[in-house]
């Protein structure tokens, strides 16, 4: 009956239903179970995947770039100065500071007077027998700008080592949302030693005038220096004011009678729309060391007189012609210089801080060969002290004297590095090169870098082999009046270092050889001549030049070594220390900090899947019975 035939068959159904039912739940269970993990596997891996390509793009080290108008002024005013501030030669500082900039202090000097770029600044001159412009006047030389109605500013400080000038340059915003740019620059000017210059220029592109006050914060009163009353001078068709003071300071118990000339500061200047102004401010110190007191009395007519004079003969010139002169002088002392590769080593020395250490030392120092007032004699003998250099630089190089490369940030350091810089370099065999003023110095401390030595008719480079593992040029290295050598270290892609060395100009013949001279000696030239760089037993110089051909090949005679032999390649982990940072090639950071992150992740999902075959394989052969 089909009553009877039909409960078999329901049964069997039902067993079959269940059957399903049951594995599909143990099936959707294990799925479940095994698909989060996975999934949560994939994403995780993802991200880190995606952090990696994007790199540290997730997390820039830049602050974002801010919109208002101000900001986007300074930036577009920082173009011109991109190119030397990526060779160093010039430190830009915003206000206030980004992260990534160097703050070195702002300072201009030229031997005779300086003064850092900050609010309270003193002129400081050169104590009696001094090294440096230690020596502070009573007396702050530099005008405060500001506009009437400002409501925000963006503002950096530029200083460009190469033309010995400091800029501030701002974009100001005021009344209702107008503009206005103000560019100042500073410097105390190279040829005129007397005279320090800060000359403003404003530019109104706006509707509306505006209204530039100027303060001049002048005298401190500690020591009291005599003033007078204010006088006139005529300059082509303006009539120009301007004051003095003069007095005695004291230091290290000597005395120096100073007297100062100053122009006189208007209160304020109105700058019409949509056109641009410019105006000087002119200090001219005069200084004069004295036994007594009483002895000023006689010199101070004659300082003041002097001061009035030199404060004509600057006003005579026109503001451009003058700045042009003083960075013509700056931009021929730096012809002479030195560069280094980058390097993202921690803690390594890079140009940045050479070129500052650089600066400041050299606006210690007096240029004979370009201030108006130096007799012909002087020039003459400068010439000579420059062209023999025998002795010097007679130590190890400098490049690795962590005390040679402090702070730079207060004035208080720049003057402690100089003074050091200088008393190194007097100790160490350039006392000679001293006397020549501010290019003997420039001389004297490239040839250090490299432990460059004029010794006895040659010049020898004294560096050792396995300091060389970055790039270097030692550029415009003098040899006599008439010579000037490049000398430059490439490390190449076998991480072995090879010397190069040209001729800038030359009035004779000149010759080189490496490491033992045991080659010929190679004549060398406008272009590049190639050296390999050699190891000897007992150690040598790597590098001899000379304009005398008998002398290098009697130098081959002399020089006694046991072997020579190239030298080795420098490790892998130094040349990526210096290019990367770390000893573990150009990868980032962020790609090995992913890659370990992967590694325990995949261990993690790893142990999962035991612990789940394990521990679930009691389940996965055990049977139910679907009636019970």
């Amino acid at each position: 009956m089909p009553g009877c035939n039909s409960l078999p068959n329901r049964t069997s159904q039902s067993i079959e239903n269940l059957y399903e039912n049951n594995v599909t739940r143990r099936l959707k269970r294990y799925v479940d179970v095994n698909y989060s993990y996975r999934k949560l596997f994939l994403i995780v891996v993802g991200v880190f995947a995606l952090i990696w390509i994007l790199g540290f793009r997730l997390f820039p080290s830049e602050a974002p770039s801010v919109q208002e108008p101000a900001a986007d002024c300074l930036t577009r005013k920082l173009y011109r100065f991109a190119d030397e501030s990526a060779n160093y030669d010039t430190n830009i500082i915003h206000n206030p500071p980004l992260p990534e900039e160097k703050n070195y202090l702002p300072y201009v000097g030229n031997g005779y007077l300086g003064v850092g770029l900050y609010e309270e600044a003193l002129i400081s001159i050169k104590p009696q027998n001094g090294r440096t412009l230690s020596a502070a006047l009573p007396f702050r030389p530099f005008v405060r700008v500001s506009v009437m109605d400002e409501e925000f500013r963006r503002e950096a400080v530029i200083s460009q080592y190469g033309r010995g000038t400091v800029h501030r340059q701002a974009c100001i915003e005021f009344g209702h949302g107008d503009s206005l740019e103000t560019l100042v620059r500073y410097y105390a000017h190279r040829t005129y030693p007397t005279v320090l210059e800060q000359d403003v220029t404003i530019k109104n592109p706006g509707p509306t005038e505006a209204i530039v006050e100027f303060e001049q914060l002048g005298w401190t009163g500690d020591p009291p220096f005599t003033t007078g009353d204010v006088k006139k001078i005529q300059q082509g068709d303006e009539e120009l004011s301007y004051l003095l003071g003069s007095g005695v300071i004291e230091i290290n118990k000597k005395l120096i009678g100073v007297a100062i000339v100053y122009k006189k500061v208007p209160n304020a200047l109105t700058v019409k729309a949509k056109s641009s102004k410019s105006i000087r401010f002119i200090t001219v110190v005069n200084y004069a060391y004295l036994s007594n007191r009483k002895e000023f009395e006689t010199v101070q007519v004659n300082l003041m007189n002097k001061s009035e004079q030199e404060l004509k003969r600057a006003l005579s010139h026109s503001m451009q012609k003058f700045q042009d002169r003083h960075e013509t002088a700056w931009q021929d002392l730096w012809s002479t210089g030195f560069y280094i590769s980058p390097s993202r080593a921690i803690n390594a020395l890079n140009g940045d801080k050479i070129n500052a250490t650089m600066y400041y030392v050299l606006s210690q120092v007096r240029d004979p060969l370009h201030e108006v007032d130096v007799l012909p004699t002087q020039v003459t003998e400068t010439k000579a002290v420059l062209s023999y250099s025998e002795g010097c630089y007679g130590g190890h190089h400098t490049l690795q004297a962590p005390s040679l490369w402090s702070n730079l940030e207060t004035q208080s350091d720049v003057l402690s590095v100089t003074n050091l810089w200088l008393l190194t370099l007097e100790k160490l065999g350039c006392h000679n090169l001293l006397r020549a003023g501010a290019p003997g110095v420039m001389q004297g401390m490239v040839l250090s870098f490299g432990a460059l030595k004029f010794s006895n008719q040659h010049l020898e480079f004294n560096t050792e082999p396995k300091d060389l593992h970055r790039d270097y040029l030692f550029r415009r290295v003098w040899y006599g009046n008439a010579t000037h050598v490049n000398i430059s270290v490439k490390v190449e892609a076998d991480n072995k270092a090879v010397l190069f060395v040209a001729l800038d100009r030359s009035d004779k013949d000149y010759y080189a050889c490496d490491a033992g001279c045991l080659d010929s000696p190679i004549e060398l030239s406008t272009e590049k001549k190639r050296f390999p760089v050699k190891v000897t037993d007992p150690a040598t110089a790597v590098l001899y030049i000379t304009s005398d051909r008998r002398h290098i090949e009697e130098l081959r005679l002399s020089i006694h070594v046991k072997e020579v032999i190239e030298a080795p390649a420098h490790e892998n982990h130094v040349i990526s220390m210096h290019k990367h940072g770390s000893g573990y090639g150009a990868m980032s950071t962020m790609f090995w900090v992913s890659i370990s992150l992967l590694i325990i992740l995949f261990h993690l999902f790893l142990f999962h899947l035991v612990y789940t075959e394990y521990f679930g394989s009691q389940d996965k052969f055990r049977t139910r019975n679907p009636l019970i």
